[in-house]
């Protein structure tokens, strides 16, 4: 993949702002999708920055892009580390993140809560900042989200004007919370499918979560053969739209990095297939991964690069390598 999508810094100002970008109360959009290219739309900025084009307008930009990094990694809960996600070592990352800080209160008050927390009763669960209030919802029952002095996310519910009653249960992620806000809220207005429907999904996310913590890991312990039938594994098992819709994500993102494994090889799929021992996937399997592949960059990568990746696919498809006589 290329260092950058050589897209100038006027595109970046006009298209490359972190509203634009990310959906944090609406767990459907693919957490894969922001994640990708907000990294991406910060190393993208970053360069034009170190390469003379750091106007107050763009540094803005590369600082607002920096902290909505660390706030997604904390709102999904998947490892970040900045120096192997965009480059920048963690102190001048860290330094651009509380730039941001300091023009935006809420931005501040939210940074602390997820890390120093002095405005917060740290360790205290029952202390709770609210982040925002559910927009989707029955306008006749209210829910708000919040993190607590242990950085966990919470929701509370009310009706009629009535103070919230905080959940006495606290979550690693938004999703989770999300998911069992919208339970609750089923039962309370006596909705059985959605009811059923939500508790579902909150399990088949546990699975989906401890995907999306390693989303940005470049070494895993197991083959990504192996990994790639766990998660195809775990998806015939999905019976939410949530999690089925999660679980895709996580096994087309595993197809996509298969398919550049096979780049780099100067291989076919299915020769990479055939190579490992997981005979249980054959060639109809190594189609459903150039599939797969192909799904991932048109819903997961920054557009600015599909076209890129869209020849490195079909190269990979097109690639018949030389076999000895």
């Amino acid at each position: 993949m290329s260092e950058t999508t050589g897209c100038t810094a006027d595109w970046h100002l006009e298209h490359s702002t972190p509203d634009q970008l990310l959906h944090y109360l609406d767990p459907h959009y693919p957490f894969a999708r922001q994640a990708n290219v907000l990294a991406q739309r910060f190393r993208d900025v970053q360069a034009l920055c170190d390469g003379g084009e750091a106007t107050p307008a763009l540094t803005r930009l590369r600082n607002a892009l920096a902290f909505h990094l660390i706030k997604l990694s904390r709102w999904w809960r998947f490892d970040f580390c900045p120096r192997g996600v965009t480059g920048v070592n963690n102190p001048q990352f860290l330094s651009y993140v509380k730039n941001h800080a300091e023009r935006s209160v809420d931005d501040e008050s939210l940074l602390d809560a997820f890390t120093a927390q002095r405005y917060m009763h740290a360790g205290d669960g029952g202390h709770i900042a609210i982040l925002a209030h559910d927009p989707l919802t029955d306008p006749t029952i209210s829910i708000l989200y919040g993190v607590d002095g242990q950085r966990a996310f919470r929701f509370a519910t009310s009706s009629h004007d009535a103070e919230p009653l905080w959940n006495g249960q606290a979550y690693p992620d938004f999703a989770s919370a999300w998911l069992a806000a919208r339970t609750v809220h089923a039962l309370a207005c006596d909705d059985s499918t959605d009811m059923h429907e939500f508790k579902t999904a909150q399990r088949e996310h546990m699975w989906a979560r401890a995907w999306h913590r390693q989303h940005f890991h470049r070494s895993r312990k197991l083959p990504l053969i192996q990994l790639y039938a766990q998660a195809q594994a775990q998806l015939s098992n999905c019976q939410s739209a949530f999690g089925r819709a999660e679980m895709k994500t996580v096994a087309d993102r595993l197809a996509f990095t298969l398919a550049q494994t096979a780049f780099q090889r100067r291989m076919t799929v299915a020769d990479l297939i055939e190579e490992s021992d997981m005979l249980a996937i054959n060639l109809r399997a190594a189609n459903t991964i150039k599939q797969r592949a192909r799904a991932y960059v048109a819903t997961c990568i920054d557009p600015a690069l599909r076209p890129e990746m869209d020849i490195l696919l079909d190269r990979v498809v097109s690639y018949v390598p030389r076999r000895c006589p």
